[in-house]
């Protein structure tokens, strides 16, 4: 429990380092940013001219200081309600799980007017590769955290292995 009251009071030390390089109206913009997602609406709540909020928003969305910011406050977001990139990883790795099941392939039949199993079987391609797509950007965060001294839940290979029941793929 300490560990995590540590971890706590070291994201809000970085949160408030950031801050203190913004200035109000910025620091203003990116805690509006996150009440909704949304740079242009955010901009003009924040101060900012309503007629060039989407420039603003978009320019200074790109800034360095502005995304660290941000995802140090979405990491205290994500920290509060108990969601960690292991969590994402094991949803992101139970979607791949459930695009590779096979699903049988229905024909329209006119005789009994109902449908019927064709013989074939498909599974969700796109979804499958897309979820893999993510776990491999995932990787290399979780590995360097890992090697850095960082939780080692035993390695993200066996995290997954033991999710699936030793299926391979």
């Amino acid at each position: 429990m300490k560990r995590v009251e540590n971890g706590g009071d070291e994201l809000q030390n970085r949160i408030v380092e950031l801050g203190k390089a913004l200035t109000f109206k910025q620091r203003l913009f990116v805690h509006q940013y996150m009440v909704d997602l949304n740079g242009t609406q955010a901009a003009i709540r924040a101060g900012y001219a309503e007629k060039t909020a989407a420039s603003t928003a978009s320019r200074m969305l790109r800034m360095p200081e502005i995304v660290a910011y941000r995802d140090a406050l979405m990491e205290e977001r994500f920290r509060a309600i108990g969601i960690d990139k292991y969590n994402i990883a094991m949803c992101v790795w139970q979607i791949y799980l459930k695009c590779t099941e096979k699903v049988p392939v229905l024909e329209w039949d006119s005789v009994t007017h109902g449908w019927v199993e064709s013989g074939t079987w498909q599974f969700d391609v796109k979804g499958a590769l897309k979820a893999l797509e993510m776990l491999r950007q995932m990787l290399p965060d979780m590995n360097k955290e890992n090697d850095n001294g960082g939780d080692d839940f035993g390695g993200l290979e066996a995290m997954l292995a033991g999710s699936s029941g030793g299926r391979e793929f």
